[in-house]
């Protein structure tokens, strides 16, 4: 069974390999002549916004996964806590005028 963090190192593998045979591939094409080094460059900047959208993609996936693992396990999240530190904290307020 491949488990999260599995599955988090083949999606980063595959980002940086595709990543790197994508470089790869234009500096050939750069050297045949088949693109410019604008062109070169353009490709290379576009491919580097989209490996950080990938990687923010699957950043988010992999938090969301998480959270919903947690939930289902019954953790409290830091909202969860906060939320009962505000009403530990209004207790204390009414018990305190309670005792005036």
């Amino acid at each position: 069974m491949i488990n999260l963090e599995e599955v988090v190192k083949i999606g980063l593998g595959g980002v940086f390999l595709a990543k790197e045979k994508l470089e790869e591939f234009i500096e050939e094409a750069k050297k045949r002549g088949e693109l410019t080094e604008s062109e070169a460059k353009k490709l290379i900047e576009e491919l580097k916004s989209d490996s950080e959208k990938k990687l923010n993609e699957l950043k988010k996936m992999i938090e969301d996964e998480v959270r919903k693992q947690l939930k289902e396990l019954g953790v409290a999240t830091k909202d969860d806590i906060k939320e009962l530190q505000n009403e530990l904290k209004e207790l204390k307020k009414l018990l305190e005028n309670a005792k005036k």
